[in-house]
């Protein structure tokens, strides 16, 4: 229980900074899943203290920046990524991933499965992420 603790207060916390916690984000978080179906491989978000975002949609790399603040994060898009072609399933996955990291997304944390949730206001796909040690 007082692990649970611990890290329910972290989690909010983090909420509260310029970006997710470092014990949040160190390792990165691999992308799970794109609108509640399995993601193809490869997906990958990290965050630094200084508010960068970077990361692979699977496909191309990406980079940008972030505000959080108490249950969101504001990503400042349009990302700069590589412009590699794919094959049709990963680009398809790349513009839902895109589409979602757009604008305010909802952050929901589970720390029993160690599972991120970015919940994007506009409706565009729910992005799943577990922790990429």
């Amino acid at each position: 229980m007082t692990r649970l603790r611990l890290v329910l207060a972290l989690t909010f916390a983090a909420l509260a900074s310029a970006v997710p916690a470092q014990t949040e984000t160190a390792a990165g978080w691999a992308l799970s899943s794109v609108g509640g179906i399995a993601a193809l491989p490869g997906g990958r978000i990290a965050f630094a203290a200084d508010g960068a975002v970077f990361g692979t949609t699977g496909c191309n790399r990406f980079n940008g920046q972030a505000v959080a603040a108490p249950g969101v994060i504001t990503f400042n898009s349009p990302f700069s990524a590589t412009k590699m072609a794919c094959a049709g399933d990963l680009m398809g996955q790349e513009m839902r991933v895109f589409e979602a990291l757009s604008g305010t997304v909802a952050v929901a944390y589970d720390p029993v499965t160690d599972q991120m949730m970015l919940i994007p206001a506009s409706g565009a796909p729910v992005l799943g992420f577990a922790r990429d040690d």
